[in-house]
């Protein structure tokens, strides 16, 4: 099937799904899109109450894996790279299934870049100012409302999106490996400060077909792509069992299984000449780096959600980065730290990754 940007693209909304089924839906969809038997696909999903780790991620490591049983949440891999998501019912999944030809030319920054743009204006129209926020985020007031992320399987690209409708931000804490002393206000509050949803927006829960039709107004709008809407391809269905099977194969959820013990919790402190700067990081020693920090301790700053913008930018990221970050976020949002200097939330930094 010789797939143009001007072919329409069939629009599937495959429900409220277990995670491995979504996932199994994925590799059947890249397979039969592999094998040129069926159009692009911009597909709704949504899950049953789930956390997903990216590809490359372990769930030991990523999430309270005790707690995910006693609640019954399911644990699944995702296809795509990227941090650990947790679903249930009230966020809308949405993914885009094609020949890379189908959409702008450029590499994966910029296409990552066309496809938030077109989110981001879609869901707008709901009443939200929406934008893109690198490098694959879209967000409303500064808080982020959708993740994205995406993969390269020969010439077919797989790229995903959520939107939060709603979110219980406590529950989600409970979810990911956060020590328990953490589980506080301050945690709730931090999050809140990162996170928002279309509930809390527009004070009411829009319906999800409202969503979904603005989803693709924005891709009409923004990347100019055709829709029709129908269901699942007979192609895909055909694999489905197939792939289900792979999914639910221990073997898939263990591909980069590593021991808890290896992303330890480590703490420093630093007095320097605007205050005492605390810092917690969840150290990845597999991949040498800084998964999670967390920073406290007795100082001022402004504006009030400079801390939190750092903390957003540290995660996953190596030591020889924190410099280069740090000072660009000073920079860019003219950070008052009375004091305290972008430097200074490095060094606090490269002595928790020092500790034993």
């Amino acid at each position: 099937m010789n797939v143009t940007a001007q072919d329409p693209w069939l629009v599937v909304d495959s429900g409220l799904r277990p995670a491995d089924e979504n996932m199994a839906l994925d590799k059947a969809l890249l397979q039969a899109m592999a094998e040129g038997n069926i159009p692009s696909i911009f597909r709704f999903l949504r899950f049953e109450e789930s956390a997903l780790v990216g590809y490359h991620q372990s769930p030991d490591q990523e999430l309270n894996l005790a707690f995910c049983q006693e609640e019954g949440i399911a644990v699944q891999r995702r296809l795509t790279g990227g941090g650990a998501l947790i679903f249930d019912p009230t966020q809308i999944g949405w993914e885009l299934v094609c020949h890379r030809q189908a959409l702008p030319k450029g590499d994966m920054a910029a296409l990552s870049r066309q496809i938030c743009l077109a989110a981001a204006a879609g869901l707008s129209t709901l009443g939200v100012q929406a934008s893109f926020r690198p490098r694959n985020d879209i967000e409303v007031e500064g808080k982020k409302i959708s993740g994205t992320g995406g993969i390269m399987d020969g010439e077919v690209l797989l790229f995903q999106g959520t939107v939060l409708v709603d979110l219980d931000i406590p529950r989600m804490l409970r979810v990911l490996r956060v020590p328990l002393e953490k589980l506080d206000a301050h945690a709730i509050s931090s999050v809140a400060e990162r996170v928002t949803s279309l509930k809390a927006l527009l004070g009411k829960t829009p319906a999800l077909s409202q969503v979904q039709e603005a989803l693709l107004e924005g891709f009409r709008q923004h990347l100019g792509l055709l829709f029709t809407a129908g269901d699942m391809p007979e192609a895909v269905m055909a694999l489905f069992p197939e792939m289900l099977a792979e999914i639910r194969d221990p073997e898939w959820l263990n591909v980069n299984t590593r021991e808890q013990a290896g992303m330890p919790l480590r703490k420093a402190s630093l007095r320097a000449h605007g205050g005492t700067l605390q810092a917690e990081i969840l150290w990845d020693s597999f991949g040498n780096r800084i998964r999670q920090v967390h920073f406290s301790g007795d100082y001022f700053i402004q504006p009030r959600r400079a801390i939190v913008d750092m903390e957003a930018a540290l995660r996953n990221v190596q030591l020889n980065e924190v410099d280069e970050i740090l000072a660009d976020i000073f920079e860019k949002q003219q950070i008052d730290g009375f004091g305290l200097q972008p430097e200074d939330f490095a060094s606090v930094l490269r002595l928790a990754a020092e500790q034993p």
